[in-house]
């Protein structure tokens, strides 16, 4: 018998029914995710029933309390524990809710925000000129907002190999300002926050403070530190044990990269970004790598960037 499991929400209820296939399947139990106590309706499928729990709670990352079971008509559950499959996090790891398909960040592309940008202004130019262009191979809009998308697709597309080495890529990671973080990619060292630079043809002096692009300082280094330190905070929340962040700016096209002082941000040629990253110590196991990538592509969790934790004043 095929078993389907369909989450179930209300404010201050959060359930997940294992039911039977169809349209009008019985529910044959269901887990309460506050409490962590499952209740069996069909004892006969309580086995299933209780895979299928572990299963999505495994896949989804959700944070349950340890699990019990008691059969329909039971006062008290049974002291008898279910063991989870996968370690559970420190007390206080917020809740994470189910993840729908729209809120998983794996699924952006590389430029994910910037694109979004360009397709609204095209949208200001007429038809023709629309169509004629996208005949032609060109896009509509800003000179930088178009570099900076080419920029942020060759880095992705040189973090692609790191892949199959078991590391975790996501692009385009929203903020709740409306800004977003290029690349976040998450491997043994810990987790990465990269910014892509795309200065064609200039000449790159990076200081202890500042970055100069041609002569012309920009705020690179400290705009940087503040999105690691940011990152490493909502992470380290949500997955319930340490998670180092580093921060990087991977500059495309530059003729020229002097580092001339050392800096709490690592520079680097976005061409070489896949090899420069897998250079530092390894400090999560594999287990940690996947339950920090399960928590950092669930839009959701950026969401709460900054909220939690605030006193009203």
């Amino acid at each position: 018998m095929e078993l389907v499991v369909k989450p179930w929400r209300v404010p201050g209820k959060e359930r997940l029914y294992v039911n039977k296939a169809g349209p009008r399947g019985e529910s044959v139990a269901w887990l309460d995710c506050k409490t962590g106590v499952v209740t069996v309706e069909v004892p006969e499928f309580e086995n299933f029933a209780l895979a299928k729990i572990e299963e999505w709670c495994r896949s989804s990352g959700s944070h349950v309390p340890p699990r019990t079971v008691q059969r329909r008509g039971e006062r008290q559950p049974p002291a008898k524990t279910v063991p989870a499959s996968v370690p559970q996090p420190r007390a206080g790891v917020p809740f994470l809710p189910p993840m729908r398909e729209e809120d998983d960040l794996a699924r952006n592309l590389p430029g994910a925000g910037l694109e979004s940008l360009v397709r609204e202004g095209e949208e200001r130019y007429g038809l023709l000129v629309r169509l004629a262009a996208k005949v032609s191979g060109q896009r509509l809009g800003d000179s930088s907002t178009l570099r900076g998308l080419e920029g942020e697709q060759i880095v992705g597309a040189r973090l692609e190999p790191l892949k199959a080495a078991g590391w975790k890529v996501l692009h385009g990671v929203p903020l709740p300002s409306g800004a977003d973080i290029d690349h976040v990619v998450v491997g043994p060292p810990g987790v990465f926050t990269i910014n892509s630079k795309h200065h064609p043809g200039a000449t790159v002096w990076v200081g202890e403070k500042i970055v100069k692009i041609n002569r012309n300082s920009f705020p690179y280094l400290e705009n940087s530190e503040f999105e690691a330190s940011r990152t490493a905070k909502l992470l380290t929340e949500w997955c319930g044990f340490e998670v180092p962040v580093h921060p990087i700016i991977a500059v495309v096209g530059a003729q020229k990269i002097t580092l001339g002082a050392t800096s709490g941000v690592t520079v680097v040629d976005g061409e070489q970004i896949a090899s420069a990253l897998p250079s530092r110590p390894a400090v999560l196991s594999p287990n940690r790598v996947d339950r920090v990538f399960t928590i950092a592509r669930h839009r959701h969790v950026w969401s709460q960037l900054g909220k939690r934790g605030k006193k009203s004043s």
